[in-house]
């Protein structure tokens, strides 16, 4: 939904013709789809991930890794469909969201445990020494 769509559905006015060139593009912004909010953070040998996601339980998100990215993904729904109601004022944003964060040290991507209590999913991998760096000794057989 397009953010001039939210002013008509709340105004009934029709902002279609309204362009200051100061904003023009902002009008057709996607004001739609939800922003997750995310913190990365280090603690022992852990790296965890924490982000805002209120209102979803587990069913409604699906997480993975892939190619050392944590992909967190879902859909919010809304409480009352907006074709029931008109709003006066829409602040929260619902419909399926992606959000992505790439893992910025070594981790076990295998063993990776995800919580979500009181609205914030916790991701938490273990950090594992950089195996690049090591010197690893191969037994040579003879053929």
């Amino acid at each position: 939904m397009k953010l001039k769509d939210v002013m008509n559905t709340m105004h009934g006015m029709d902002f279609t013709d309204f362009t200051i060139k100061a904003i023009e593009g902002w009008l057709e912004e996607d004001v739609s789809i939800p922003i997750i909010k995310s913190d990365l953070y280090e603690k022992n040998n852990e790296l965890i991930i924490e982000l805002d996601i209120p209102s979803l339980d587990a069913s409604n998100i699906e997480c993975f890794i892939h190619n050392d990215v944590v992909y967190v993904q879902g859909v919010k729904l809304e409480a009352v469909p907006a074709d029931v109601m008109r709003y006066t004022q829409i602040e929260r944003a619902f419909g399926n969201f992606t959000k992505t964060i790439p893992i910025p040290v070594t981790c076990d991507t295998k063993n990776v445990r995800a919580i979500l209590k009181n609205g914030v999913l916790k991701i938490i991998l273990k950090k594992v020494q950089e195996r690049r760096h090591s010197k690893t000794l191969i037994k040579i057989e003879k053929g």
